[in-house]
């Protein structure tokens, strides 16, 4: 599994502040995370996205870990957005180490990021994944990753984000519901620029960890796991929706 983080806020946030500062940031998450149950290290690469100053979703994806990357200093000193989203990766066996697999996922208005997989993802969901994507949304998948199809899975709805992520985990839950050895673990952030969601849910399974800080930096931060010990950070229940808009109180909410 993978170690995720959102941040939306009024004002920009230097990158480097949501991902290395802190002390247990995603890049020390990445080799010391403290809640991970299914491996020990995030070394199969790391992402960001943002949105650029005309509104439009950029990203920086690496498949080197996330400590080996130069770049690293001079992205997280020079980006700066009110809305990130960022990944640290541990590769599920069989889907392979690359660019395409490498999240955070973006489109022409939506910035995605998955943490958790899909029990032999090839064997049994994949096939309906795909066909309930169109074909013109299931032509831009680009890898083989369980996250991947559920972007374009998410891509496919309409309507609010907040029904749109309510669609497709009920629509996974309703596939597996006759095969309880199939887990899906299914912790999602996903923002449109003005709000950001995110969701803690599992099919047949334990959900991954995640939390929330209503006042971090400015504004509303949520991780896999708490960034630092300033008081506020929030544990997000299983089957929970947060809901973050840039001034306002996060919105909790049942699934």
């Amino acid at each position: 599994m993978c170690r995720i983080a959102g941040f939306i806020g009024t004002d920009p946030l230097p990158l480097r502040t949501l991902i290395c500062d802190p002390p247990h940031g995603l890049s020390h998450q990445s080799w010391a995370a403290q809640e991970m149950v299914s491996a020990t290290v995030n070394a199969d690469g790391w992402g960001a996205a943002w949105f650029d100053d005309a509104g439009k979703p950029a990203g920086y994806r690496q498949i080197l870990p996330i400590w080996a990357d130069a770049n690293l200093d001079s992205l997280g000193r020079s980006l700066r957005s009110p809305v990130w989203l960022a990944n640290v990766r541990s590769a599920t066996a069989g889907l392979g180490t690359d660019y395409a697999n490498t999240q955070p996922f973006y489109d022409e208005g939506l910035l995605f990021t998955h943490n958790g997989f899909i029990d032999r993802f090839a064997h049994t969901l994949r096939a309906r994944l795909r066909a309930q994507v169109a074909p013109e949304i299931e032509t831009t998948i680009n890898g083989n990753t369980d996250s991947e199809y559920l972007f374009a899975l998410l891509r496919q709805q309409t309507g609010p984000l907040t029904e749109r992520l309510r669609a497709i985990i009920g629509l996974i839950r309703t596939w597996l519901a006759d095969t309880p050895d199939v887990r899906a673990l299914l912790n999602v952030i996903v923002s449109d620029g003005q709000q950001m969601v995110a969701v803690r849910a599992a099919v047949n399974g334990d959900a991954p960890s995640m939390y929330f800080h209503p006042d971090w930096h400015g504004g509303i931060a949520i991780g896999s796991e708490a960034f630092d010990n300033q008081s506020g950070w929030t544990y997000v229940a299983s089957d929970e929706m947060i809901i973050a808009e840039p001034g306002d109180a996060p919105r909790r909410e049942s699934l």
